[in-house]
């Protein structure tokens, strides 16, 4: 699912929960005002369902599994988190995320970065999913051609929480990173004073 990371030091996170939980309470506080502007400007960006390709609205029978279109659910899929996320495979963990996290959404965010998806047709064998089974040929490019264009941030290429990040012109990065620092400085401050008990 397309998601944005603010990365910073996990150390701290954990410092911070286990001798200042009152910190880390102000950071999560700091990095939610930070993140909600993005997420608010991104759900405006989902357009209407009545605004969207007719091939792409609900329909009385089934077409297999590929979802539909929804504005409610798309916008109810982009949210926040202060969480600090596990370490990844690189050493990395962020601080706070912003997710897309419906399948409708994460179609309409990223539909296209890479082109349409090989076709196969409905009949093929196979279980991949990266590919087209469309009795249309040409329906993968029909498709991306209906929708808007894919707007580029230093976070990647998207219609919705990337292009809020886009035209958030690293505002809320600079608000995350500015709350990070301030905490971190507080924190070392503290512990120069002498030994810290670990919170109960």
């Amino acid at each position: 699912m397309p998601r944005i990371e603010i990365r910073g030091n996990v150390d701290l996170r954990k410092a911070l929960r286990s001798f200042a939980p009152d910190l880390e309470k102000q950071l999560r506080k700091d990095l939610a005002a930070a993140m909600k502007p993005v997420v608010a400007k991104a759900r405006g960006f989902a357009p209407a369902n009545s605004e969207v390709m007719s091939q792409w609205q609900p329909r009385s029978f089934s077409e297999g599994k590929f979802p539909f279109y929804n504005q409610s659910t798309i916008k109810a899929g982009i949210v926040y988190s202060t969480s600090p996320s596990k370490v990844n495979r690189y050493g990395f963990s962020s601080m706070a995320t912003i997710t897309n996290k419906s399948a409708a959404g994460a179609i309409y965010e990223t539909a296209g970065r890479n082109g349409p998806q090989p076709w196969v047709g409905p009949n093929a064998g196979g279980a991949s999913k990266n590919v087209s089974r469309s009795r249309n040929r040409n329906a993968g490019e029909q498709f991306i051609a209906n929708l808007p264009p894919l707007t580029s941030s230093l976070k990647g290429r998207g219609r919705l929480i990337f292009r809020a990040w886009a035209t958030d012109q690293g505002r809320a990065e600079g608000a995350a990173m500015t709350a990070i620092d301030k905490t971190t400085r507080t924190f070392n401050a503290v512990i120069s004073k002498g030994p810290l008990s670990k919170a109960a």
